[in-house]
């Protein structure tokens, strides 16, 4: 297995994969492990991003060491802007 082929695949799938669009999840292979490191905005879209690397590495371990971001927590109050 070409490691930087399979890094390079792996992370422009989970870019252009219509359900995930995240640019920042890394890929690191190393025989059959697999590990994403990154940041995403929820529970749902990790979830996404795993998908998508098990339906192109089937037959790998996919070590999953994405975090959720700081941003993805709700805002403790609501702003209120008045128009002008």
């Amino acid at each position: 297995m070409n490691t930087s082929h399979v890094n390079q695949r792996l992370e422009q799938a989970i870019a252009n994969d219509l359900r995930t669009n995240e640019l920042g999840i890394r890929v690191e292979a190393k025989d059959d492990r697999v590990v994403l490191r990154g940041e995403v905005a929820s529970e749902e879209r990790r979830a996404a991003v795993l998908a998508v690397a098990r339906e192109h590495l089937p037959s790998s371990d996919i070590v999953d060491e994405i975090r959720l971001s700081d941003a993805a927590e709700p805002p403790d109050r609501t702003e209120r802007v008045e128009p002008q």
